[in-house]
């Protein structure tokens, strides 16, 4: 959960007679989402040494960064136990601004990297603004690009709550969306791993990667299991082996388009004059659709739109609606440009335009989205395969064979329902 979003000014302080300095973060808005924190206690979030280290990880990069694209960074607070998402902007007469996003320990933040850096291109222009204003000593129009900032900072905050609220179809997509998961994926698809086996594989791709989080949504949708697993002695060292908590695939799961069935159906309960020409579309498209032949760049591309709270919005609805081109219903944000969000969705062959015989364009979803589990039952013979091998690194003890086995008959009969 998002605690909030902070933003100060950076400012040196140096006296006149002395020359000596004295720097400080400046609070310009202060916006919090946990209601425990306000202004005048804000450092039970973020305390003065951690917004100095925060600010010297954009202009020193003194820890690593974490991230490649400039001016973010994100990373774990040393004093208090918050993560935090940060913006840094330096203006050309050189005044510094810092808008920290701050999140509990266990939010997924590369969740929300996207509405941040959105935020951040908008804060831009109110940066500039602000600091004319300052410079200049209007003080109205100080006082009014204040409240922009803080609507600004509020309209974030309402966008990170509603991403945060995620249904199945979604928690499928933060699977395909994230390349450390899809990683989780493939290597379960082979034997059943060790959870710090788990860790070290995806810590390679991502050295700061929380295996916890990453895991969190193969558990919630019940397609993985865990269990602790007891050791064995070595006979001749005594030394136990193999012990520890492990991770069992019990059920795959893919994305997969299918046609529009509640639109169709409602075209011909209505005899709607789009019928014929929406049908025609349907079967073009899937005459030639192969689920299994759809690029892994075009499934993470699907996974991006139901993780942008705009689009999925759309998306749900327009399942069993339509609309004229020229009469979108306004479900998007005020800052979602509807023409590009449109365009995006009609590439991916999410939706389509049809032409009615009067020539007005509609917009109907052509192809929706539905996640396929199996039972992997490809497993079977790679469990025994893995129990028999004599190679070190692929081999598994009989007690997580044997555990592998229990585990998927008994999940056999499980459904997981969308």
């Amino acid at each position: 959960m998002i605690q909030g979003i902070l933003t100060f000014q950076f400012k040196i302080n140096q006296k006149e007679d002395t020359g000596e300095i004295n720097p400080e973060f400046s609070p310009i808005q202060l916006i919090f989402q946990n209601e425990e924190f306000n202004e005048p206690n804000y450092s039970g979030l973020i305390v003065e040494n951690d917004i100095f280290a925060t600010f010297y990880q954009h202009t020193t990069g003194v820890f690593g960064m974490k991230y490649g694209f400039s001016n973010f960074y994100a990373g774990r607070l040393r004093e208090t136990p918050y993560q935090v998402l940060s913006y840094f902007r330096q203006l050309a007469d050189g005044t510094q601004y810092l808008t920290l996003s701050l999140f509990e320990l266990d939010d997924e933040i590369e969740l929300f990297e996207d509405l941040i850096k959105d935020m951040a291109k908008r804060l831009d222009n109110i940066f500039d603004k602000l600091t004319k204003a300052a410079n200049t000593r209007q003080l109205d129009l100080i006082s009014n690009v204040n409240i922009r900032l803080m609507n600004e900072l509020k309209y974030t905050i309402f966008q990170v709550e509603r991403l945060s609220q995620l249904d199945k179809l979604q928690k499928v997509a933060l699977i395909y969306n994230s390349d450390e998961r899809l990683r989780i994926l493939e290597t379960l698809r082979e034997n059943p791993v060790a959870k710090n086996e788990m860790k070290k594989i995806v810590e390679k791709m991502k050295p700061m990667a929380n295996i916890d989080i990453l895991i969190r949504p193969f558990l919630e949708l019940n397609l993985v299991r865990r269990d602790w697993i007891k050791g064995e002695k070595d006979k001749k060292t005594g030394v136990i082996k193999n012990q520890g908590e492990y991770l069992f695939l019990v059920k795959d799961i893919m994305f997969t388009r299918i046609p529009n069935e509640n639109l169709l159906k409602h075209f011909k309960d209505t005899n709607n004059e789009l019928l014929p020409f929406f049908k025609q579309k349907t079967i073009d498209f899937f005459s030639t659709y192969d689920p299994y032949a759809e690029s892994v760049e075009d499934t993470k591309k699907l996974a991006a739109i139901l993780l942008n709270p705009d689009v999925y919005d759309f998306f749900v609805l327009m399942r069993s609606n339509h609309y004229p081109l020229d009469k979108i219903p306004k479900i998007f944000s005020e800052f979602a440009v509807t023409e590009i969000l449109l365009d995006n969705l009609k590439k991916l062959n999410i939706i389509t335009e049809i032409k009615d015989e009067n020539k007005r364009s509609w917009i109907c979803l052509l192809t929706d989205l539905k996640p396929l589990t199996i039972f992997p039952e490809y497993l079977l013979p790679k469990i025994r395969e893995a129990y028999r091998s004599e190679d070190g690194d692929g081999k598994i003890s009989y007690e997580v064979a044997k555990k592998a086995l229990n585990l998927l008959e008994v999940s056999y009969p499980e459904k997981v329902i969308f």
